[in-house]
C-alpha cells in the first residue's frame, strides 16, 4: 500500500502488450500513457488506475527503477533528478528514499 492509500496493483499478466520500465517512463513523462501496462518482471504488471493515475503510476516507476538500482549496488543517485514541475513525494515515500541513500 502506498502513503496516500493507493495500491500498486500487480497484476497476472494478460494479453496486453506491456511495456518495459524505460519505455513507460519515457511515455509518461511525455504525457502520453493513457492506458497502459508496465511488465514489472515475473509476469506482473502495473497500470495507473490508482487514485493519482497517471503520475502516480510515473512516480511509482522512478522508484520501482530506483529500488532495482539500489538493489544491485549499480545505483547513481546523480541520475536521478526531479521532473521540469513541481514533485510531491509522500512523507513515507521520502523515508524510505532518504534511508536508501544512507549507506552505513
Amino acid at each position: 500500500m502506498m502513503p496516500d492509500g493507493s495500491v500498486m496493483r500487480a497484476l497476472p499478466a494478460s494479453e496486453t502488450q506491456p511495456l518495459g520500465l524505460e519505455d513507460a517512463i519515457r511515455l509518461l513523462e511525455a504525457g502520453k500513457g493513457e492506458d497502459i501496462s508496465v511488465d514489472l518482471g515475473a509476469g506482473r504488471l502495473a497500470r495507473a488506475d490508482g487514485a493519482r493515475g497517471a503520475d502516480g503510476l510515473l512516480q511509482r516507476l522512478r522508484g520501482h527503477k530506483m529500488m532495482i538500482a539500489l538493489a544491485s549496488g549499480a545505483a547513481d543517485l546523480s541520475r536521478f533528478s526531479a521532473a521540469p514541475r513541481s514533485l510531491t513525494i509522500a512523507p513515507g515515500v521520502q523515508e524510505i528514499l532518504d534511508a536508501a541513500t544512507h549507506r552505513d
